[in-house]
């Protein structure tokens, strides 16, 4: 029973490098959170908020190393979801829904929303000289991503034992606040297709002691083709040239304009892979410390344009992020998590820094 979180990719076309970053990828992030395998009561409904703080300032290229410097893209995510548990022939199941709010934060026109460029490069016609560091500009559309429904069933049951095993595919229709025009967009304006099963087994302890357990969770993501996308190229501008004088070689700022070209949008398969470690150390009210581990790979993004070219984005699902993870039952219906999320590393997307509070209320 996941919470899935993406914002939408973008192409940066910079200059004549061609440079590409994705805006996107994951983790806005609260896929899985620890418990999130454990079999809730049957016939309950259960409400989840959750509130996002995700910041980057690295940006991880496809091939090379990453670049920090002018980079700053913070967002604030707010998620509603319900959930409501049932039986079927004899094993627990259930239905849930939720949707998300992007807030995209700062000001486009005061360099709150930029991606640093590690080099721009050089102009032939002035020598071949490079232009250096520079950044891209981010244009921002802030709104509701696509509503996501699934269900799940716990094809193993065992509290006794600690031991669940939990099947829940989703599926996610292409209704949201997308912007075609916008590098920054809460939604892939796609549809997408998802398979996700996790396991929880307890190692070391009881459920009436202190316990320690491993929960592992594998994710499969299919999308469809958005046609109504475009190849988005944002304002880019040189940090070695002045803003108004002509600078180096007669060169001016900005060395891009921002342009926005009709094209259809493609994702390859992405798939994701999280492990965790829970000690429960009051079973009482299930209070937990739970250090994680999430990597993601695949997610090749690309631009069909309207006379037949293919253009890589240059965009990854390629994340690795260490977790640190958190909660209690603060009271017999109320269940507080908090969740820290780092990447060390990640390929064609920005480095995360992430953390959630999720309030779950059982009635």
């Amino acid at each position: 029973m996941s919470q899935k979180m993406k914002i939408s990719r973008a192409c940066l076309f910079a200059a004549a490098l061609s440079f590409s970053a994705g805006i996107a990828g994951k983790a806005m992030a609260s896929d899985p959170v620890v418990g999130d395998s454990i079999a809730p009561p049957v016939n309950v409904n259960i409400g989840l908020l959750y509130n996002v703080f995700s910041d980057a300032g690295t940006f991880g290229a496809l091939h090379g190393s990453n670049y920090s410097k002018d980079t700053k893209i913070e967002a604030d995510i707010t998620v509603a979801r319900y959930i409501r548990t049932f039986e079927i022939g004899g094993f627990e199941a259930g239905a849930q829904i939720y949707d998300e709010y992007y807030s995209f934060l700062g000001q486009q026109t005061l360099g709150e929303r930029q991606l640093g460029l590690g080099g721009l490069a050089p102009y032939a016609r002035f020598g071949a000289q490079p232009l250096g560091a520079g950044r891209a500009t981010l244009s921002a559309n802030s709104g509701f991503a696509q509503p996501n429904l699934g269900a799940f069933i716990f094809p193993v049951k065992n509290p006794a034992a600690g031991q669940y095993l939990v099947i829940a595919p989703w599926i996610s229709p292409p209704i949201s606040s997308y912007n075609k025009n916008d590098i920054l967009n809460p939604s892939p304006n796609a549809w997408v297709y998802e398979m996700e099963v996790g396991y929880r087994q307890t190692i070391l302890g009881t459920q009436t002691t202190p316990n320690l357990s491993l929960e592992l969770w594998g994710e499969v993501y299919g999308y469809g083709s958005n046609s109504h996308s475009a190849l988005d190229a944002p304002y880019v501008t040189a940090n070695s040239i002045p803003a108004i004088d002509a600078g180096v070689f007669g060169v001016k700022n900005p060395v891009q304009t921002p342009s926005s070209t009709p094209a259809t949008f493609r994702e390859q398969p992405t798939e994701e892979i999280h492990v965790y470690a829970p000690y429960i150390f009051n079973p009482a009210t299930l209070a937990f410390v739970a250090p994680g581990f999430y990597q993601s790979f695949g997610g090749k993004q690309t631009y069909k344009l309207s006379n037949g070219a293919v253009e890589d984005s240059g965009n990854r699902t390629n994340e690795t992020q260490l977790r640190l993870n958190v909660g209690s039952f603060v009271s017999p219906t109320t269940q507080i998590e908090l969740l820290g999320e780092y990447d060390i590393a990640a390929h064609g997307q920005q480095l995360a820094r992430n953390v959630e509070l999720r309030i779950a209320t059982f009635f």
